[in-house]
């Protein structure tokens, strides 16, 4: 996947993979999951996803996206007054308790945020093919510190039904990604409905997973 796909998505407005609201494993999990002391989540590859408004309820955001398009509607379609500036290849956008970096996830420094106590990926790993999906988290784990843990959503289906995005990603792949890593597989959602996001699929099954990873002790 190019960055020119996502741009002509949002361009389009072809987008599939957004979901109106937050999402449910978000909803059920994440506040139990934080710490007192969590201050600040990244959400990487973040659309214009409602999880961003949620998560800033009670810590600070960053989020990280390739569309400009989709970082100036996020802040108008919530009636966020924001400022935005240019840092270098990056176009800043920030209100209070969030900010996004436009640009592409693979030139942002993880130096250029605060430390990180939670990374949300909800549809940035299950967006890329699989050469892809192992230098973006060649590149994720830049972000982690000892004691960041990443909340990872992924769905399976069967490869043979449908071609991504999103595409299918197994328990099996995530142990391969994150080798080294502590990982936990915390919920498993069948969606029955066989809905993703605004989408509905003619496959066999379709599932959701939701993984706790962090570094290795």
């Amino acid at each position: 996947m190019e960055n020119i796909f996502w741009h002509k998505c949002w361009e389009r407005n072809t987008l599939g993979f957004h979901q109106s609201d937050v999402h449910p494993l978000l909803v059920e999990y994440f506040t139990s999951l934080a710490l007192p002391s969590d201050r600040h989540v990244f959400v990487p590859l973040c659309g214009k996803t409602l999880d961003m408004v949620y998560l800033a309820q009670s810590m600070q955001v960053t989020g990280n996206e390739i569309s400009d398009i989709a970082c100036h509607d996020f802040f108008l379609d919530n009636n966020l007054e924001f400022k935005s500036q240019t840092l270098g290849a990056f176009k800043h956008y920030s209100c209070q308790q969030l900010a996004l970096w436009q640009g592409d996830f693979f030139k942002l420094s993880s130096k250029a945020i605060d430390t990180v106590d939670w990374i949300y990926d909800r549809a940035a790993l299950i967006a890329l093919p699989i050469a892809m999906q192992q230098r973006y988290v060649a590149h994720l784990k830049s972000f982690f510190s000892s004691h960041t843990r990443l909340f990872l959503v992924t769905v399976e289906f069967p490869t043979m039904q449908l071609s991504g995005p999103p595409f299918s990603v197994n328990s099996s792949t995530v142990k391969d990604l994150f080798s080294g890593f502590n990982i936990e597989c915390l919920a498993i959602n069948e969606l029955s409905d066989k809905r993703f996001a605004q989408r509905t699929f003619e496959v066999d099954y379709l599932r959701e997973k939701l993984y706790i990873i962090k570094k290795g002790d």
